[in-house]
């Protein structure tokens, strides 16, 4: 069975016990979580997309419903490099209001998404009926932007942008475990064995393994009771890393028609490693 992301065992950094990081790809139940991934918007720019999953009432109004789009521009001079807005700390605050302001709950409406990126940000509601948002936004001003609402007309295109595919799902993973890591005082830059799980038959791993030997993975153990195989590869644990070797994994994983269950490695931090500078 498929686990949840970034089941994570952190334990206390100490040389004598090794702590282990885990990655997990999500579980496919209607649990109701946050995905953060990229996309490229029509022009080139880059666009961090912010997006709700497992919540089944916020699936159907995407669908069947209304969507209401409150895009904020920053002024000119608070945009950086790539189109990225700056000072966006009041936006938060500004969804949380959203999810908080009482007329907006009592007419079920449900933010389902965040898009940054070309200069601004696109905060994308869902409702059963028309909803005017002016009073709300007069009321809730954001320094160093304008805010307007504006009815989405293309629903598919909404649909397409903020739907995360796996490939978006497992890096969401990624990216929180090197997080986490981070904040145990591991910088990830240190390369390290690194373990990736994968069930299916055996002739199909079989494949998979091959595949991914020219990638530098080498097959540490085989499971059985189900039917899988531990993959490693000495690598560094950063994000660059992972940009580039997680799409990889994906591609070959389901080409060879297997599951790919995610990985684990060392946490190596300065305390971690003194004691063997010797």
């Amino acid at each position: 069975m498929i686990k949840q992301i970034a089941a994570l065992f952190l334990g206390l950094l100490s040389a004598v016990k090794p702590v282990i990081a885990q990655a997990d790809q999500p579980a496919s139940t209607d649990s109701e979580r946050w995905i953060l991934f990229d996309r490229v918007a029509s022009d080139g720019m880059p666009l961090v997309v912010l997006s709700r999953t497992g919540n089944s009432q916020a699936e159907m109004l995407l669908i069947k419903g209304r969507a209401t789009a409150v895009i904020c521009r920053a002024d000119p001079t608070n945009v950086g490099n790539w189109g990225m807005p700056q000072g966006t700390a009041p936006l938060y605050d500004l969804e949380d209001k959203i999810a908080e302001e009482p007329t907006l709950l009592a007419a079920r409406a449900i933010h389902v998404a965040s898009v940054t990126g070309q200069g601004q940000r696109r905060i994308f509601i869902v409702h059963p009926d028309p909803l005017d948002l002016t009073p709300f936004l007069e009321a809730s001003q954001v320094q160093g932007f304008s805010c307007d609402a504006a009815e989405v007309e293309d629903r598919q295109a909404l649909i397409q942008l903020i739907t995360p595919k796996p490939l978006d799902i497992q890096l969401n993973g990624d990216r929180s475990v090197i997080a986490s890591l981070q904040q145990n005082g591991d910088d990830g830059l240190i390369p390290r064995k690194t373990d990736f799980w994968f069930y299916g038959q055996r002739g199909s791993l079989e494949v998979l393994a091959a595949s991914l030997a020219v990638h530098e993975f080498f097959v540490d153990h085989w499971l059985s009771g189900p039917d899988g195989v531990v993959l490693s590869r000495e690598m560094p644990t950063g994000w660059p890393e992972f940009q580039e070797i997680t799409p990889i994994i994906i591609d070959t994983a389901e080409h060879a028609g297997v599951e790919y269950d995610g990985w684990e490695t060392m946490v190596i931090s300065q305390q971690s490693t003194k004691p063997s500078d010797n």
